[in-house]
């Protein structure tokens, strides 16, 4: 599915990019824009699933690209942003079919309520015949059956309620040669290939029970499960766990599990899974833990190789001890990515507050150094540092000033100056509430050390 975000401001732009994983909610292309009469063509011209839009913007209006779009009965589905004094207008674009409006600055869990909604409309109104083919992942909707993330379960009901019309099996082959998987994929058809996968010299999949009639008399080897309905999730696990990793699961064995899972809440840290996953002593929800961990990866990990997560499903699972280092390690490694991009920017905001602390250093100033509206950038911050940005202005002006009284012989009036105090008394007054005396004190003090 396509995102367009459209706000006159780059930083807002740039900030409601980064603020989600848009893969969770099956969105694989991202577009953004801060001229808001290219988005309106673009909205024209390109197939926009979902468009999350400033209310306010010069020229067209976020009001006037939802006019646009009901004129032209386009199919998008629309968020607006709105501040607290644009209330009005927010009224207005609900009424024009906006499905939800935030209020700035945005809330992350606003956001991803807002996104689930239109996704569940998307999938509600979006008929059988009209199935976007070019999108389906079959690795992805795999996962979306096995898993417990409801944002992609729902982002692929439109295809499981077109393939639910017919009974499929589970099969696995040993020996891979390219002609098996060739007369594989012409019995399936162009669309459910992608539900065929080779591991090493093994190849798995799910078709349709009459092609798995089909394959079972030209490919003597060929095994194949009972038939059986995607619609019904349970029976699917049920199958999948049992034929391919020959493990004999019930409904009951997924609920605990889910509760440790990726999708009921962020995972803190890699150390965190691995107490999680030390804790199921069950080698059947070991395994059902395992697949959990994989979607995560799946869709969180930007350098993802979908041969590896195939390996690792088919093959490895089957060993979960052993599996399961590999996978810590690699949710260590996106979750140490994800974090060193915002320490990126905290630590790029923190040099220039040390080698500008003679400047005024407002919100406003900072933001433009992060590239980051002013109100998020200051959330941000609190977050990482666990400090107000005011806060480390201050320490880090008292601290220089603090090492001018020790190594310069500089009027204190002018020090005060340097790390931007501009009223001497003030100054003093600060310093002696962080160090217990005056500057003057402080001063003869170290001389006399």
């Amino acid at each position: 599915m396509r995102l367009l975000i459209v706000d006159d401001g780059h930083y807002v732009v740039e900030y409601m990019k980064h603020l989600l994983d848009w893969n969770t909610f099956g969105i694989d292309q991202i577009e953004t824009m801060t001229n808001s009469i290219e988005a309106r063509d673009m909205l024209t011209q390109n197939h926009i699933d979902i468009l999350i839009t400033d209310i306010r913007m010069p020229e067209v209006s976020g009001i006037d690209l939802l006019q646009h779009i009901h004129q032209h009965n386009l199919p998008t589905k629309v968020i607006i942003l709105s501040g607290y004094s644009e209330f009005e207008y927010a009224q207005q674009g609900i009424r024009l079919g906006a499905l939800d409006y935030l209020l700035k600055p945005v809330d992350k869990d606003d956001v991803e309520k807002a996104m689930s909604k239109a996704i569940n409309n998307i999938t509600k109104t979006r008929p059988a015949q009209s199935v976007a083919w070019e999108n389906f992942d079959g690795l992805e909707y795999l996962l979306s059956v096995l898993g417990q993330n409801e944002t992609l379960r729902k982002a692929y009901d439109v295809y499981t309620e077109f393939l639910g019309e017919r009974r499929f099996c589970c099969f696995k082959l040993e020996g891979f040669t390219q002609e098996y998987e060739d007369v594989i994929k012409h019995a399936v058809g162009d669309k459910l290939d992608r539900l065929v996968w080779v591991a090493g010299t093994r190849l798995f999949g799910l078709v349709p029970e009459e092609a798995a009639a089909e394959l079972t008399i030209k490919l003597e080897q060929l095994v194949v499960s009972p038939p059986f309905m995607l619609t019904d999730r349970n029976v699917t696990r049920q199958m999948f766990y049992r034929f391919f990793l020959s493990e004999d699961v019930h409904s009951d064995d997924f609920i605990g599990i889910f509760n440790r899972s990726p999708s009921c809440g962020d995972w803190e840290s890699a150390g965190n899974i691995i107490r999680k996953y030390d804790q199921i002593h069950l080698q059947k929800q070991k395994v059902i833990f395992l697949m959990e961990t994989i979607l995560y990866v799946y869709l969180t990990d930007k350098d993802r190789d979908p041969s590896e997560t195939v390996e690792w499903i088919f093959n490895q699972l089957r060993y979960p001890d052993e599996l399961s280092s590999t996978l810590m390690d690699r949710v260590n490694r996106i979750r140490n990515n994800k974090q060193m991009s915002i320490q990126t920017i905290v630590d790029k905001v923190q040099t220039y507050i040390e080698d500008h602390l003679s400047h005024g250093l407002s919100l406003d100033e900072l933001g433009k150094v992060a590239h980051l509206h002013p109100v998020y950038f200051s959330k941000l911050f609190k977050q990482e540092t666990g400090e107000n940005v005011s806060n480390y202005i201050s320490r880090k002006r008292l601290e220089k000033a603090s090492q001018l009284l020790q190594d310069s012989e500089l009027r204190v009036a002018d020090i005060a100056q340097m790390v931007g105090y501009r009223k001497n008394q003030y100054f003093i007054q600060l310093f002696k509430a962080e160090y217990g005396v005056t500057p003057y004190q402080y001063r003869r003090n170290m001389i006399h050390q």
